[in-house]
């Protein structure tokens, strides 16, 4: 199906005043990484020299083709990428959206008509994005440290990051299907975001999806951002019951993502060897990190509590003290890592950039900065 919309059945939404009175629209937004011009704005220009490990999309991308100026004349249509999707994924996305974030932000819109009491049930660390968009509408945040509390709390929506950036963990399959009934007992909604689940497609949600695509009380988002490396396309897919299609397409609009957009990432679905060159890359580039890297992290750090995923390491330290410090020590070498909360993640670095972190890293362990660190 292209852009075009059926009416047929549409499920409008509604919002009342009192809903529209509870929007929370002039909070702070969360922090992002691949921020170098932020840091040019606050320390200057050296910052755009930095070894830039903050965002966790992969440093080797897929290389971006030539662009048909035609493209930038034509209103977009969806329908070759729709049909791309559907054979790399397995199953039809229901809409595309500008970066899965755009689904993200549209989701909490789309769904308050359906809940008589606003509670999200979000992770207490991982994406901020998605307890923020649900906050803005006036929900109720209510933070979980494990995925299975769900399965004893109240709620009328539930995120779950698969796996949670920036912690790495991962729910099981069956918990997955128990929370889908869960979620079905209260008559709410289970959001799944796999932003970073291509590199481990087996352990995808959208393989059960067919068993549970007639639940209306699942979405599944995707993103072409973090494994293919394009997160400047800007194109995300939702996953969830036909039912919901148009009323989702009409919130969207009808021209979300870019004709080049639209193209760019319907040739990287397309591409097969590229694919699977880039999971061998993956493999290679976390070997070579393992042996080399991490162990200068691990004394950087004062700590050999890292999680390990394809894409990405994320360190927990003492406190959030000592990962500011260290945080702030790492920018005297020029290395730009992701800060939390403790924490600090690292993108997994294209197989180029090892040897200039590696000597960073020496040269801070060697210097005042080591001393300090120590």
């Amino acid at each position: 199906m292209g852009v075009g919309c059926m009416f047929d059945d549409v499920k409008p939404v509604q919002l009342s005043q009192e809903q529209l009175g509870q929007a929370q629209l002039d909070q702070v937004p969360p922090h992002h990484g691949g921020d170098l011009q932020h840091w040019q704005r606050k320390v200057g220009n050296d910052a755009l020299d930095w070894l830039d490990l903050s965002s966790a999309c992969n440093r080797e991308p897929r290389p971006v083709p030539e662009v048909d100026p035609i493209l930038w004349q034509e209103l977009p249509d969806q329908t070759a990428l729709l049909n791309q999707a559907a054979h790399f994924y397995g199953i039809r996305p229901i809409a595309i959206g500008a970066g899965s974030q755009h689904i993200i932000e549209s989701l909490p819109l789309f769904l308050s008509y359906q809940h008589a009491k606003k509670r999200a049930c979000v992770p207490r660390i991982g994406y901020q994005e998605h307890a923020f968009a649900w906050q803005k509408w006036g929900y109720e945040l209510v933070f979980y440290d494990a995925v299975n509390e769900l399965l004893e709390m109240e709620w009328s929506v539930a995120v779950v990051i698969q796996p949670n950036n920036p912690t790495g963990a991962m729910a099981e399959a069956v918990l997955i299907k128990a929370l889908v009934v869960r979620a079905e007992l209260l008559e709410g909604h289970l959001v799944i975001d796999e932003a970073f689940i291509d590199p481990m497609p087996h352990l995808s949600v959208l393989n059960e999806l067919e068993r549970l695509v007639k639940s209306e009380s699942l979405f599944v988002l995707r993103s072409v951002g973090k494994f293919f490396g394009l997160a400047g396309a800007r194109v995300g897919f939702v996953f969830c019951a036909t039912s919901w299609q148009s009323t989702l397409r009409n919130l969207l609009g009808p021209w979300p993502v870019a004709t080049p957009s639209l193209w760019l990432v319907e040739q990287a679905l397309k591409d097969v060897s590229w694919q699977e060159k880039a999971l061998l890359s993956l493999a290679d580039r976390q070997k070579v990190f393992i042996d080399r890297i991490m162990p200068k992290f691990h004394t950087v750090f004062d700590s050999q509590e890292c999680v390990i995923t394809p894409l990405f390491f994320t360190w927990r330290l003492e406190s959030k003290e000592a990962a500011e410090f260290a945080f702030s020590m790492l920018h005297q070498v020029g290395v730009h890592t992701r800060l939390g909360d403790g924490w600090i993640r690292v993108a997994l670095p294209a197989m180029h950039e090892m040897a200039p972190l590696n000597h960073a890293l020496v040269g801070l362990l060697k210097k005042a900065g080591g001393r300090e660190l120590a």
